[in-house]
């Protein structure tokens, strides 16, 4: 609005571009963020024609700060489609989406993202999954994150930690101002959970790590802030539109797979076993999916309806317990979210903090039989394994994938450590691969046979960096919780022929501005401090190195 309180058309009221979330066989999520106006059309129509099938006419929110979701319904399925707004006399981009098949489908490709610290890089790992030919982008986990600017890079906004609703709205608003991230979310539907950076580090039901009532207001409050802020700008099908916290949802994909997005940050999480007053790690009682979320989750995982269930979690769901020699003494310098058990080095904030309901989870696993894939992140570093186990065989395979621009697993280590990172980490017993350096993202190519993911890796200081690929990694649906390495890794994240992905029409994105590509990004990066994060790892490393013990490589494979 202008001061005489009459629209302004004068100005582009959609600053932060057009997205589209959580699509189904007939429908989808079709988002944009509105300024100066209180109304704002929208239209939709299939790819290859000119004429809308669909639109009609939105009164904005006045509580959702310009954001806008329309659940456009009655669609086709397995189709692409063109959508756009329209606000005064002007007109959004063009975006592009598409819904999920009902029937016949051979073939889906998803690319995986998570943990995009805007301070710490470029977004090109964004950029990457915005030009490759994929059906549907899954984010797990950290889509912004709540500290003040952790890099040199970029600064944040605002540069602090954020705990107030105009805080995160303000983080938001900067992250999806990014041309990077806009390219992805107009070429792409996506659907996302959330993670702990998407609230407060470590978080859970009734706290986090770090949070301090004096210092960052109520909890409750906050954590009220934090949902209400993603909510706006990451539209979800809610199963109970008067919970925000019930975000744990599923997506036929036709005949062929079930998406299945847990929440194992918020809704069911107890306190981290290392805190004080927390249940003992071994408490059967401790619970990271929660009554509500637990059994439907075990009767999604059990569903054999289709060959393949890709079960998405923000954390890592397979053991990273690795050793210590030093014993228990390496507690007292661990920070919150870590411990050593019985004389293992454990992150209490992956499932590993959570062994019962783990194990109840994989038990389900076992029930089905096959075809059980579990795609994860958060812990910055990519990873290949067999497992979880049970009853000494794996039940299935875990793809987890790297940061698009936080600080890798490797980096914050010390550099004279990082070679005791890679021989620590190969004693994994479910690990078959890993790279613990680089940033980007992976590909799932599904088919009724198999499920292959092609890692890529990004150089988030050139803003004009390419993908290149890392490593490829297949499981057969006759051979459940095995993998097995691809040898032919793709030149470029495309879509082979016969993938819905590869016939989908593209549409034009923004160019990234000047100012993104101005400036010694790699000379910024460098004067980066590096911080010595805890972790299984840094834990581990630490005891090794005063030890000064070699580690006997299993030679499976890994790289």
């Amino acid at each position: 609005m202008d001061h005489s309180g009459e629209p302004d058309d004068r100005a582009d009221p959609f600053t932060h571009g057009v997205g589209s979330f959580d699509p189904t066989t007939t429908s989808v999520l079709l988002w944009t963020r509105v300024e100066g106006h209180d109304t704002v059309r929208w239209s939709i129509a299939p790819a290859t024609d000119v004429a809308p099938v669909a639109g009609g006419e939105v009164v904005l929110d006045p509580d959702a700060n310009g954001s806008v979701a329309v659940d456009v319904d009655d669609l086709l399925p397995g189709t692409s489609y063109r959508y756009w707004f329209e606000a005064g006399d002007r007109r959004s981009p063009v975006g592009r989406t598409r819904t999920l098949p009902d029937a016949g489908v051979d073939r889906v490709r998803l690319a995986v993202v998570c943990c995009a610290d805007y301070s710490q890089g470029h977004f090109g790992v964004y950029r990457a999954v915005a030009d490759a030919q994929v059906d549907l982008v899954v984010h797990v986990g950290d889509y912004i994150y709540e500290s003040a600017g952790r890099g040199t890079v970029r600064t944040a906004e605002p540069d602090r930690t954020v705990t107030s609703l105009d805080d995160y709205r303000t983080r938001f608003a900067q992250t999806r101002s990014d041309p990077d991230m806009r390219a992805l979310h107009q070429r792409h539907p996506m659907v996302a959970i959330w993670d702990d950076h998407d609230i407060a580090d470590n978080a859970w039901r009734h706290g986090a790590k770090a949070h301090d009532d004096a210092q960052h207001g109520l909890w409750e409050e906050r954590l009220s802030h934090a949902v209400q802020a993603w909510h706006e700008w990451l539209p979800t099908r809610l199963r109970d539109p008067g919970d925000q916290l019930a975000i744990w949802r599923s997506f036929p994909i036709g005949d062929l797979a079930e998406l299945v997005m847990l929440d194992t940050r918020i809704a069911g999480r107890d306190e981290h076993a290392d805190h004080p007053g927390s249940p003992d790690i071994d408490d059967p009682d401790r619970s990271i999916l929660g009554a509500a979320q637990r059994p439907w989750a075990h009767e999604r995982v059990r569903d054999t309806s289709r060959p393949w269930c890709l079960l998405g979690s923000a954390v890592v769901l397979n053991r990273m317990q690795l050793p210590v020699p030093v014993g228990e003494r390496l507690s007292d310098v661990t920070p919150s979210g870590y411990a050593v058990v019985d004389g293992q080095a454990l992150c209490t904030d992956e499932w590993d903090g959570y062994p019962t309901e783990r194990e109840r989870l994989v038990a389900a696993m076992a029930d089905r039989g096959g075809g059980m894939v579990v795609i994860s992140g958060d812990v910055h570093s990519a990873w290949a394994f067999e497992g979880p186990n049970h009853e000494g065989r794996p039940v299935a395979v875990e793809f987890v994938a790297p940061c698009v621009t936080s600080t890798p697993m490797g980096a914050q280590l010390p550099r004279g450590w990082r070679k005791l990172a890679g021989e620590l980490a190969e004693t994994l017993p479910e690990a078959r691969w890993f790279e613990l350096e680089r940033h980007g993202f992976v590909v799932l190519d599904v088919d009724r046979e198999r499920v292959r993911a092609d890692w890529f890796t990004v150089d988030i200081e050139d803003p004009h960096a390419r993908a290149h690929p890392a490593a490829a990694w297949l499981n057969r649906l006759d051979e459940p919780g095995r993998l097995h390495e691809a040898s032919d890794v793709p030149a470029a994240p495309r879509a082979p022929a016969g993938s819905p992905a590869a016939t989908a029409p593209q549409v034009a994105v923004p160019d990234r501005p000047a100012e993104l590509t101005g400036g010694d990004a790699a000379a910024a990066r460098r004067r980066t401090a590096r911080i010595v994060a805890g972790g299984a790892l840094v834990t581990a490393i630490a005891g090794l190195w005063h030890r000064q013990t070699a580690r006997n490589r299993s030679g499976r494979g890994r790289t």
